[in-house]
């Protein structure tokens, strides 16, 4: 068969895995018109600081991704802001808003080189046939001594439940009634949750997930009583408090620690093979981007620049790692899930099938 007509029927395949439900975690904090949120300043808005790569004295590189008006969207941001793109040569294309359906097949059919998205849906693809590597990891769950804002997704209830805790809500529910709760399967949302569940002693059999297209529609659904229970990532903590709803358990409760939160920036393996300089240079400066944003002196500037950027008022961003390499207990538990749920058989995968450490090496 011929590459070209092989790298398509995997696009295909994939494409279909993911509009039947496979999501990217990140997306589900995407902001969408019509619902009460503006999108972004414009593409623009992140090459306004003016910093130019062909003034760094090294080759430039052009790398393309989706516009990220949505809760991942803070390092790159920073990156761009503060200049650590340019630094590294790197002059990132963003090619325009995508749905989460569209951005993996827009990876593998070269629209776009890079993507960042959780463990679970890196190894979902590549248990496909997609060739694709984690190249560092982006996103994780904070330390107990960093602040709860910026623990990676908190669950909520409508007080019209007139519960205030996990415990009661499925002490109301009669002769083994589901839990819904927003979320595709596998994405951080439904990961999150159902380990939450088995930490706290609950069975994840009686959750039923059901998707939306953003945090902020699932928080009116929930209002709603359309869902029992709404998981949000940390932009929308703010919303959901001021909306009057009552916290019930978030990524804390999992038992995972770090790994409750794990995400990787991946290429193709062919993108890899072909410019091993510009994906050294794209971790290098992502890298940059996140040690800044965990830095305390920037907290404020960091939420600041991400709400202008996305267009919603932000109170907290997501946290991000600062360690080097991949430890396997950032990544280990979610594979393990996949296998509880039956999304993959025991030893399928294992971490490295995952990723390269070619350029973030322990």
């Amino acid at each position: 068969m011929a590459d070209g007509k092989k790298k398509w029927i995997i696009i295909s395949v994939i494409a279909a895995l993911v509009v039947g439900g496979i999501g990217v975690g990140s997306y589900l904090g995407q902001t969408k018109k019509g619902i009460g949120i503006q999108g972004a300043a414009g593409l623009s808005n992140l090459k306004s600081a003016g910093f130019d790569p062909a003034k760094s004295g090294k080759k430039v590189y052009t790398i393309k991704t989706d516009t990220k008006v949505n809760c991942s969207s803070t390092p790159w941001v920073i990156a761009e802001k503060k200049g650590f793109f340019a630094e590294e040569g790197i002059n990132v294309e963003y090619t325009g808003e995508l749905t989460t359906a569209q951005v993996l097949p827009s990876i593998l059919n070269g629209t776009n080189n890079v993507s960042s998205t959780h463990v679970n849906n890196i190894a979902t693809y590549i248990a496909g046939g997609a060739k694709i590597k984690g190249v560092t990891i982006g996103g994780v769950e904070p330390t107990p001594d960093v602040d709860e804002k910026y623990h990676h997704m908190k669950f909520y209830v409508s007080p019209k439940q007139g519960v205030s805790s996990l415990e009661e809500l499925i002490k109301k529910k009669k002769n083994g009634e589901k839990i819904t709760i927003n979320g595709t399967v596998p994405s951080c949302t439904t990961f999150i949750a159902t380990n939450a569940f088995d930490h706290l002693g609950f069975d994840r059999d009686q959750i039923k997930f059901v998707a939306f297209e953003s945090d902020t529609a699932a928080l009116q659904a929930n209002q709603q009583g359309n869902i029992d229970i709404v998981g949000v990532h940390p932009p929308f903590y703010k919303l959901a408090k001021d909306s009057g709803l009552i916290e019930i358990f978030d990524t804390a409760d999992t038992g995972l620690g770090e790994a409750a939160g794990t995400t990787f920036y991946y290429f193709t393996d062919q993108f890899i093979k072909d410019n091993p300089e510009a994906v050294q240079g794209f971790v290098k400066a992502i890298k940059k981007a996140q040690d800044w944003i965990v830095n305390p002196a920037h907290e404020e500037e960091a939420i600041k620049l991400t709400g202008d950027y996305i267009g919603q008022p932000v109170n907290a961003v997501h946290y991000y790692y600062t360690g080097k390499g991949f430890q396997d207990k950032l990544i280990q538990p979610w594979i393990d899930d996949l296998v509880v749920s039956g999304a993959l058989k025991k030893d399928q995968l294992h971490v490295n099938d995952l990723i390269t450490t070619q350029f973030d090496p322990n």
